[in-house]
């Protein structure tokens, strides 16, 4: 077993907290919970986005607050549907979240997939035109990068021209905030991955299917000339955990299928989740560490949050290296 340790990062329930049937929500939570990952250890607390297809709160708001709760942990997004929003906006919200963090923000951006129309009417809503996510996503990283570390910044691009632009503050860690670009078998969010991505984001379902974008991120990144190497891999992962492994696969299904209001089954087949005993989890997380992932963030489907945290820092969270 190597001494190099797995990042453990740990999604905040942002869209469970709003689930109670009446009154302001209780948000405390999420504070508690980003507490607890810190002083256990973890690498890192994510936040997911969306405006109406999947109401939670807001993602860099929420980050916001994190920031002055934490002084540790790295603060991120798991993902940011940064098409919905101009780069310039995109681009100084962030870089303000970095200076107030003290440089712990990490920008996950993915496009959403395609075929399901509560997100192509949040696009639509927005006055962002669905099926031009995916190039506006790749110029506005590209955007995003020139406004956190030259000045002044103009482009003629189709989605964004700028003239002259200087973005103050500018971000605390050197060469701007880290971009990490989600896909999963999608080609154009791969290649996305390769020219743009300081990490790749994915929750691709099998093994296989990892290796084989794994290796077509390589070799459009060695097209251009970046070495693949440089592109961290991060597993997006489902989980519930528990002792009696036969109780966890009950209640990941249970809360899957109250979750999505569809049956477990299909969610399983477009989500990489893992329900079972701690070691039944390790292994399969495992399974992609052995292939190159480095970060995994956990989310954990179950309504307790708190005991699936407690269960994964004492059984789980040591045993993460890379052997």
């Amino acid at each position: 077993m190597s001494d190099e340790r797995v990042q453990l990062g740990v999604l905040l329930p942002t869209r469970g907290v709003l689930f109670a049937d009446d009154g302001p929500p209780d948000v405390s939570p999420i504070f508690r919970m980003a507490a607890k990952a810190e002083e256990a250890g973890y690498h890192s607390v994510w936040v997911g986005d969306s405006v109406t297809a999947k109401p939670r709160l807001e993602a860099l708001t929420t980050l916001g607050a994190l920031s002055a709760r934490t002084s540790r942990i790295q603060l991120g997004t798991a993902v940011y549907l940064a098409a919905l929003r101009h780069p310039l906006i995109v681009a100084h919200a962030v870089a303000s979240l970095d200076v107030l963090s003290t440089g712990r923000i990490i920008l996950g951006v993915g496009a959403g997939r395609g075929g399901r129309s509560i997100l192509s009417q949040e696009f639509e809503n927005c006055g962002i035109p669905f099926m031009e996510r995916g190039p506006r996503i790749t110029e506005l990283l590209a955007t995003c990068r020139r406004l956190w570390t030259q000045t002044p910044v103009s482009s003629e691009g189709p989605y964004y021209p700028m003239n002259e632009v200087t973005l103050e503050p500018r971000p605390v860690q050197p060469g701007g905030i880290p971009l990490w670009v989600s896909s999963n078998w999608v080609k154009q969010g791969l290649r996305r991955v390769a020219k743009h991505g300081d990490a790749w984001i994915t929750n691709v379902t099998t093994l296989d299917m990892y290796k084989q974008c794994r290796s077509f991120i390589q070799a459009e990144a060695e097209k251009i000339g970046r070495d693949p190497q440089s592109i961290h891999h991060c597993l997006y992962l489902t989980v519930n955990v528990h002792p009696d492994g036969e109780q966890a696969r009950r209640d990941g299904r249970q809360f899957l299928e109250s979750y999505y209001k569809k049956p477990a089954a299909s969610v399983e087949e477009d989500l990489v989740c893992v329900f079972g005993s701690p070691a039944e989890v390790l292994e399969r997380i495992h399974g992609y560490v052995q292939l190159g992932t480095r970060t995994v963030i956990i989310r954990f489907a179950s309504p307790d949050q708190f005991e699936q945290l407690d269960i994964c820092t004492a059984d789980m969270l040591p045993h993460l290296q890379v052997g």
